[in-house]
This record gives C-alpha cells, sequence and structure tokens, in this order.
C-alpha cells in the first residue's frame, strides 16, 4: 500500500489545534471530518463560470475537471496550468462565486449536537483564512485544515486523538478509496451537489451513502456515527 505523507503547512495546522504534540486534542464524541467543496460550498457551477470568462468550456465526460475543460474558440483541451488557473481564481474569488449547498449549515449546526466537526479541505493554503471567514460567516465556525494531496495522514492523525467513532464525507471517489485503503475504520459518506457529476461518480464501494441532499446526509451520518451502538 501506497504511504503518504503531510506537508508541512497541513501538520502546523494539526499541530496548532492540538492534534500533534504535548496536551493533544482528544474528541470524546462522535467525529465527522468534513470536505467543504460540493459539499458545503459549490464548486462545479462556479468553477464552470471562471473557464467561461476565460474563453473555456466544461464538457463533463467524467468526473474529473483536468481533460473536461475545452478552449471554446479552438476546441483544443485545456492543459493542466490552464485548469488551475481558473481554480486559483475561483478560490481567490470564493467568499463572491462559491455559494453554500442547500441545507449544509442547518446540517452540520443540528449533527453538532452530537458530534464533533472539523473540516478538511483540499486547496492552496494561501486561501485557507479566507475560507475559514466565509465559511464562518455563514454559521460554520468549525476547525478548518487546508490540505495538498492525499487526505490519508490528517485523517490518521485525527482519528489517534478521537474516543468515538469517526466518520469521513467528500465528494471524491479517489479521496474516499483513499481513507478506506489507509483508514478502514473511518465510516465513508460520498456527497456530491452538483447532479450530474454525483452520477458520473458511480457507485462508490465502502460509502454508507451517495447523496447531494443535506437532510439525507444529516440522517445518514447520525445513523452511523450515533445511533448504532455506543458509537465506539
Amino acid at each position: 500500500m501506497k504511504k503518504y505523507t503531510a506537508d508541512d503547512q497541513t501538520l502546523g495546522q494539526l499541530e496548532g489545534l492540538g492534534y500533534l504534540g504535548t496536551g493533544a486534542h482528544n474528541h470524546e464524541r462522535p467525529l465527522l471530518i468534513c470536505d467543504v467543496d460540493e459539499v458545503i460550498l459549490h464548486l462545479v457551477d462556479p468553477f464552470v463560470e471562471v473557464i467561461q470568462e476565460r474563453g473555456f468550456e466544461l464538457k463533463s465526460h467524467s468526473f474529473k475537471l483536468t481533460g473536461n475543460v475545452f478552449h471554446k474558440d479552438t476546441g483544443a483541451e485545456a492543459t493542466q496550468e490552464e485548469v488551475w488557473a481558473g481554480l486559483t481564481q475561483l478560490f481567490e474569488e470564493q467568499d463572491n462565486r462559491q455559494g453554500v449547498v442547500d441545507g449544509a449549515a442547518d446540517g452540520l449546526r443540528n449533527l453538532h449536537e452530537e458530534i464533533d466537526i472539523v473540516f478538511l479541505t483540499n486547496m492552496p493554503h494561501a486561501f485557507g483564512d479566507i475560507r475559514r471567514t466565509y465559511l464562518a460567516e455563514n454559521g460554520m465556525d468549525y476547525p478548518l485544515i487546508t490540505n495538498t494531496g492525499s487526505k490519508v495522514p490528517a485523517i490518521e492523525i485525527i482519528q489517534s486523538r478521537s474516543q468515538k467513532r469517526v466518520g469521513f464525507i467528500d465528494d471524491t471517489p479517489k479521496n474516499l478509496e483513499q481513507v478506506r485503503a489507509g483508514a478502514p475504520d473511518v465510516k465513508l459518506f460520498h456527497f456530491m451537489a452538483n447532479e450530474k457529476f454525483r452520477e458520473l461518480a458511480g457507485e462508490i464501494n465502502g460509502a454508507h451513502f451517495s447523496t447531494g441532499h443535506w437532510p439525507t446526509a444529516k440522517n445518514g451520518i447520525l445513523s452511523v456515527l450515533v445511533e448504532n451502538g455506543s458509537g465506539t
């Protein structure tokens, strides 16, 4: 099995939240590790707006962005650099472009009555504070960790400080599959707000559900992390 490592900035955030070093933080309630893009904030639709402004279009042939973006005029496939330039602009302007998914704030607020919540989001670290502020302004002031690459190392560290069940909700099949292989005790949930991309994702092996509806997700998370047994 491939061994992943967290980058220094992710590790620094984990240490700052008390997951590393002395006096480490411990979760005594069930814990939900929650992705942000397409789970809490819309990404696909605002990304389409950005790339259209930059002269590109999205053709959804598979569950990915790279390989689905093309020049409007020439029809040529966009390069990885051009796709990342669009994503960078989106993250720079996220608080003006990325709307909150319907029901997300209420769903997390209801969950937080019984479980702890930590955001783990893959994005350039430089835009983490914009995201923290924006989420807090929308009633979701939960700890947030920015990450690059696999989420497995950060999840393993967080899980090691958790006394109860741990769940992970994410939109990307690859992230869920890596966690299933690398942290098999973590309960998996698939959420994708964009219906077309959710259909393209197909069946997620090991996920307790796949939805784009927060009331459904909330009930499913509670049934797995809290209501079945003691939560240990």
